[in-house]
């Protein structure tokens, strides 16, 4: 044994040649379940690991930990908007009363003797029907400072104890135990559970070991049932854990029935797969007996016993029924797969867990003799989160009694939707579904097509990677009665030689490049995947105009400046029947090769399309011209090389680089910025530098339509290749964290334009740095003067900086509460503070200034909303804790509806870096006026002609004096006729801040950079 020890998270574990403590992973597992959106304090937090963890789930979390160092330690490495740490024991704990939803304390080692006012402690700082999650140990020798005689060693009296005290504080329990050795496991007290080890070589087994903890899950509202999770091992790493529940089916050995059912199927045609290693001549004779013994089978002259056993020798030896054994087998598994309970409930839960909707839209025209096998197919998908809309069109057949028939059977899965007339054009069908389409990837399946079952789960995959927009899979053609044959692997391979075995994933700017700039290499909609969002009525028009290849036109607009990902083993079928719409006869019309040059265009004027590509789709088309029969002068005429080669791109690539998606005005207006570059048809994508901490509310902020490169996927295709590409055309940077990331590591030439939101300043980048950047960055924008001063003692051209404002969206969305549900009356004045939980803020500020302001002028009603979250918001609630009218608000969507039911936006920030705040731009747009604090652009954007929208205190660095003028300056814009001077400046301005305008001005600037290069 050795005395090292590793700090993870809030435990020290010791490490042994015996054992290795690892509990606390499926403690907070289980904690997980319950803090989703809530306030949680972690006793007992240690360096914070675990704390950090739970912020991904929570609202707030603050880590307690009594080791002064260990705060210390944790602060430092645990950066979140989320999460902070305090110091403080279990039996006084530094928050207020009512403050958090939910209390952690897994390390409860030294708390039995005083378990009674550690729980009257959590009591007083839990909300009404809030949660404590605890664990406590059942053994005598693992309880710190316990008295030992008062136990007796007995470790039921110490559990009975425990659950005796929270029993008194808490009307609701339920109770796990948890068996510590090499791992943990965690199972429910009120379900029997019998646990039996067994040794993997000698198959011996023994009894299981008792509970080592207890875990308590206490509140006094009712607890539903935490699902446990674990693996318990102990000994050596051979030594394997068996659970048996009663009462339930032994699903382990179910499971591993099937399993040697299917080794034993692989085995046998691994077995009779000797033409692997057999020559030519030995198959080729094999081949021939084969077909000499089918045809002993069929003479009549023979017994009919004769015949059989003829057929059985003929099936034994034919090489050919290779492919059929291997069909029957993946059809076998299927099924014996698809009804096994235990492996189509995981399967369930761990797709339910990512989350990711697809809606599989079904158009249909007189197909009904396919629509079962259609409709089928996606039925049967592995992958559970489908829902289907099916849409006719006018279809003379008996489709419509098909579909309804599926939709009374399945009716919470699939819809039906009937046109009344034909709309004319398959497009109209793809774009009406597309609307309806409620799922986060949309699944086109033409209704005379199918697939295989797992086509979907092996598809899904790839869409993880926030930059991927289509997928497709290896689509295979299908004749009428939907049986394969081949084709399409030698099209594809035609296209572009050796890239069609493995999954493939890159920017569609290469794909073009490449062969899906020579074939559309996918052939057939079905066998696609792609991201939902809005495409615009002016795609639809124009795929509408082409008769055969609109599909590849709408591939190219949908991936857009994203990636599209190749899967070969998801499989789908075309099938090819006497009523395909895109038949043969169009190839002798000359309005087919038009789309063929009218395609290509549309790729040359997006990409940038090498010759060699351009040849080789014209040496494509040539070849079905010649064999339908079209003469070379005329396909020259519709299809001119020189014509196509000479017409240059047109569409630009902004690549918009952002910190993470958090909260700030510099995180979140570059997401603005590239929404509204989107609408005005640039083509845009994101690089984000850190994903660790996203907001999922900031992040819904982007466009769907908008790729997000992360940093570590560029970093391994390498910056320089992964601009090419992607076929990048402008950088647009909006932190110095981007200009770290790709100056500092690539030789790019790529136009640059740097937008200083004030990180150069408050990172404190050196002065060497900043100008070897500058020699590579074309354009500087900025919004406040001091946004330049890490420029002052550097020469560099002033034609490279150029002032510009900020801009937002506005939006008519109401905010979810009104004053009433707040208990503010109609004739108060509400103050209103949004902004980041960060210290220079002017959270505590605010505070302080309105209950002095509250003190002086009592007779006047008035609340105080405030919006953020971070450690400086939860400073700012222990101050504010006994004033009923401050209304901490958390992160708000709804910023313009919380305005507009305010009446004064107050901005008492400090902050270093502050320039330009959003959310002033955002309170002048609805008109609300505002006392602030002058600093960065803030006074100029609250002017208009002199005057000003608002009160504009100075920038002080005395707090005391600071919150003095703060509280005056509220004072007198609590008059209504102040107020109502104001509000009509701030009208006035905030027409200025159109983000559609300032996106048309930054395309100027791009533009402007680009001819210059």
């Amino acid at each position: 044994m050795t005395d090292d020890f590793d700090r993870v998270g809030g435990s020290i574990l010791a490490t042994t040649a015996e054992t290795i403590s690892v509990e606390p992973t499926y403690r907070y597992d289980i904690a997980k379940s319950f803090i989703i959106g809530k306030d949680v304090l972690d006793i007992g937090c240690g360096e914070g690991e675990w704390t950090a963890a739970l912020a991904s789930s929570a609202k707030c979390v603050i880590g307690m930990d009594a080791s002064e160092e260990s705060v210390h330690y944790a602060t430092a490495k645990h950066k979140g908007e989320n999460i902070s740490f305090v110091i403080g024991s279990s039996k006084h704990i530094p928050l207020p009363s009512s403050s958090v939803d939910v209390v952690i304390c897994f390390q409860a080692h030294g708390t039995i003797s005083s378990l009674e006012s550690v729980l009257s402690e959590i009591k007083r700082v839990l909300r009404a029907e809030g949660v404590l999650i605890i664990s406590t140990p059942t053994r005598c020798a693992d309880a710190v400072n316990v008295d030992k005689t008062n136990f007796s060693q007995h470790e039921k009296v110490i559990e009975q104890y425990v659950i005796e005290k929270l029993g008194e504080f808490f009307a609701h329990l339920s109770l796990y135990d948890e068996r510590i050795g090499l791992a943990s496991e965690i199972d429910s007290q009120e379900r029997f559970a019998e646990f039996i080890l067994a040794d993997a070589e000698s198959l011996t087994t023994k009894a299981g070991m008792p509970p080592t903890y207890l875990l308590s899950v206490a509140s006094d509202r009712p607890i539903g049932e935490v699902i446990a999770s674990g693996f318990l091992s102990e000994g050596s790493p051979e030594t394997i854990l068996k659970q048996e529940v009663g009462g339930n089916a032994q699903w382990v050995e179910i499971l591993m029935k099937d399993i040697s059912h299917i080794s034993g199927e692989v085995d046998a045609l691994q077995r009779n797969n000797w033409m692997s290693q057999a020559s030519i001549t030995k198959i080729l004779r094999r081949l021939i007996f084969a077909r000499l013994l089918y045809a002993l089978s069929r003479v009549r002259a023979f017994p009919a016993r004769r015949r059989e056993r003829f057929l059985k020798s003929a099936e034994k030896r034919d090489p050919m029924l290779l492919s059929r054994k291997v069909d029957q087998f993946c059809l076998n598994y299927y099924q014996v797969i698809g009804s096994n309970k235990a492996i189509e409930a995981s399967r369930s839960a761990i797709f339910a867990r990512s989350g990711m909707r697809v809606t599989a839209i079904v158009p249909n025209f007189n197909h009904a003799r396919y629509l079962a096998q259609r409709l089928d197919s996606i039925l049967s998908q592995t992958y559970p989160l489908i829902d289907i809309l099916v849409l006719d069109d006018c279809s003379t057949d008996n489709s419509r009694s098909v579909i309804d028939s599926y939709v009374t059977r399945f009716p919470g899965r699939i819809s039906a939707v009937y046109n009344t007339e034909n709309s004319g054009n398959v497009f109209r069908q793809w774009q009406k579904g597309h609307s309806l389409a409620e799922g986060d990837l949309v699944w086109i399946c033409e209704s005379d097509d199918f697939c295989e079952p797992t086509f979907i789960e092996r598809m899904i995959s790839a869409f993880r990677d926030p930059s991927v927009m289509v997928a497709f899979g290896r689509i295979q053609f299908a004749n009428s009665r939907g049986e394969y044959f081949a084709g399409l692997d030698h099209y594809r391979e035609d296209s572009e030689p050796g890239i069609w075995d493995s999954r493939l994933t890159r920017p569609a700017a290469e794909w073009f490049r490449g062969g899906f700039g020579v074939k559309n290499v996918i052939a057939n909609v079905g066998g696609s995947l792609w991201r939902r969002f809005e495409i615009s009525d002016r795609v639809w028009e124009e795929a509408r105009h082409y008769k055969i290849m609109g599909d590849w036109y709408l591939y190219a607009v949908i991936a857009g400046g994203g990636q599209i990902a190749y899967e070969p083993s998801a499989v789908s079928y075309f099938r090819i029947h006497e009523s395909n719409t895109s038949g043969s006869s169009a190839q002798s019309k000359p309005e087919y090769y038009k789309e063929y040059a009218q395609l290509m265009t549309s790729l040359k004027k997006r990409w940038d399309i090498p010759d060699g590509t351009v040849q080789r789709f014209i040496e494509v088309c040539r070849s079905v011209s010649s064999g339908a029969g079209v003469q070379a002068e005329q396909f020259e005429k519709l299809v001119n090389y020189r014509e196509l080669s000479e017409i240059p791109r047109e569409h630009i690539h902004v690549l918009i680089g952002i910190l993470g998606f958090s909260f700030g005005g510099g995180e979140i207006f570059p997401v603005h910025l590239a929404n509204a570059l989107r609408r005005q048809g640039i083509m845009v994508s994101i690089l984000q530098i850190h994903d660790a901490d996203d907001h999922n509310d900031v992040r819904s902020m982007l466009d769907p339509g908008i790729p997000v490169y992360l940093a570590n996927a560029v970093r391994d295709m390498g910056i320089d290749n992964f601009i090419r590409s992607a076929g990048i055309s402008v950088v647009h940077s909006h932190v110095a964290n981007v200009e770290g990331f790709l100056l500092d590591r690539s030789r790019t030439s790529v136009p640059f334009i740097s937008t200083l939101h004030g990180s150069y300043e408050a990172m404190g980048i050196s002065t060497r740095r900043i100008a070897r950047w500058s020699k590579k960055i074309d354009l500087f924008a900025y919004t406040a003067d001091r946004n330049l001063r890490p420029f002052a003692d550097l020469k560099i051209d002033q034609g490279k900086f150029l002032k510009v404002k900020n801009a937002m969206p506005v939006d008519n969305v109401a905010f979810p509460q009104t004053r009433t549900q707040l208990g503010i009356s109609d004739d108060a004045v509400v103050f209103s503070l949004v902004a980041r939980g960060a210290e220079g803020k002017g959270w505590m500020e605010a505070v302080r200034a309105y209950r002095l302001l509250r003190e002086r002028r009592p007779d006047v009603p008035m609340a105080m909303l405030m919006v953020g979250e971070g450690p400086a918001t939860e400073e700012a609630k222990r101050l504010a804790t006994s004033d009923s009218t401050i209304h901490f608000l958390g992160f708000v969507k709804e910023i313009y509806g919380l305005y507009r039911m305010s009446d004064v936006a107050l901005i008492p920030t400090r902050f270093p870096g502050e320039s330009y705040p959003l959310c002033l731009i955002q309170a002048l747009q609805v008109g609300v006026p505002c006392v602030s604090t002058d600093v960065g652009e803030i006074k100029a954007m609250s002017q208009i002609d002199g005057q000003q929208a608002g009160i504009v205190i100075k920038n002080d660095s005395d707090n005391d004096r600071f919150v003095t003028e703060l509280s005056n300056a509220m004072e007198k814009i609590l008059e209504k006729d102040v107020r109502g001077s104001f509000k009509e400046k701030a009208k006035l301005l905030g027409e200025a801040y159109d983000i559609n305008a300032l996106a048309g001005e930054y395309i100027v600037h791009y533009r402007s950079v680009l001819a210059k290069k």
